[in-house]
C-alpha cells in the first residue's frame, strides 16, 4: 500500500547540533554571529517549508550479499525487481523479509527559498540554508523509521540510498518505478539526480530476524558525507 505524509517542520525535531554537523562543525559550536544567522534562516524557513515523504512496504529477500529482490508476487516466477546494493549495505540485511521503499523532500518551496538567496548573492546564508535543507530531508527518513517502529513489530535497518556505500546511483530509476510519476513533487533527471535538490530516496529493511546496526563510516567510501564520524586525514 502506498502512503504519503506531509509534516510540519516542528514534527521533525531538528536539533541545533544536527545543523552544526551538517555545516561541518563536527561537535564544535559556531561563533555567535553565525548562530544568529542560523536562527534567522530557520525562522524564515519555518512558515514556507512543507516536508513530505511517500513510502510503500513490499515483500523482499536477500538473494546474495550483493543483491536483494523486491516485489509483491512470487520470486520463483522471476516477478520481483532486483537491486544490486553491494556488499556493504548487504552486510546489514541478514534476516530481511520486507522492504520499505521511500522518497522524501524538503519541497519545491525550499528550492525557491534557496534560489532567492542565490539571487541575493548571500553566500553565507545560502550555505546555512543548504545545510538545513539536507538535515530536513534526512529527518523525514528518521521520522519514517519511527513510524515503522510504531506500526510494525518487525525490526528495521537504518535508511540506505542509491549512490552511497557502493550502491550505484543509476538504480535510482528502478527505485522510482515503484512510485507514481513525480512522487511528492520529486523529478528524477536523466543523470539520476532529484529535484527539488533537498530530497532523498532509498529503502529500509524489515524483518523479525533482522538485527539493527549503526552506520559504520570506516567501511564507507563516501569521504564527503557530512555525517562521517571518522577523522579526516
Amino acid at each position: 500500500m502506498l502512503k504519503q505524509r506531509q509534516v510540519g517542520l516542528q514534527a521533525l525535531n531538528i536539533s541545533q547540533e544536527e545543523i552544526y554537523q551538517a555545516m561541518g562543525y563536527r561537535g564544535a559550536i559556531p561563533d555567535s554571529y553565525t548562530c544568529e544567522l542560523i536562527a534567522e534562516t530557520y525562522s524564515e524557513i519555518a512558515p514556507l517549508c512543507l516536508p513530505r515523504y511517500m513510502f510503500r512496504i513490499l515483500e523482499a529477500r536477500q538473494v546474495s550479499r550483493q543483491k536483494i529482490e523486491v516485489g509483491d508476487t512470487g520470486f520463483a516466477a522471476g516477478e520481483g525487481t532486483g537491486f544490486t546494493t553491494g556488499g556493504i549495505i548487504g552486510s546489514y540485511l541478514q534476516g530481511m523479509t520486507q522492504v520499505c521503499l521511500f522518497v522524501a523532500t524538503a519541497g519545491k518551496e525550499y528550492d525557491a527559498y534557496l534560489h532567492t538567496l542565490k539571487m541575493q548573492d548571500n553566500i553565507v546564508k545560502e550555505y546555512i540554508a543548504d545545510s538545513i535543507g539536507s538535515v530536513i530531508a534526512e529527518a523525514c527518513g528518521t521520522l519514517l523509521a519511527k513510524e515503522l517502529e510504531t506500526e510494525s513489530e518487525l525490526f528495521h535497518t537504518l535508511p540506505y540510498s542509491p549512490g552511497y556505500c557502493g550502491w550505484n546511483i543509476c538504480e535510482q530509476q528502478k527505485l522510482f518505478s515503484f512510485f507514481p510519476p513525480e512522487p511528492c513533487g520529486i523529478v528524477l533527471s536523466d543523470s539520476f539526480l532529484m529535484s527539488p535538490v533537498k530530497s532523498i530516496s532509498g529503502f529500509i529493511g524489515l524483518g523479525k530476524e533482522l538485527r539493527p546496526q549503526p552506520y559504520r563510516c570506516e567501511i564507507c567510501n563516501n569521504k564527503q558525507c557530512y555525517k562521517r564520524k571518522e577523522k579526516r586525514i
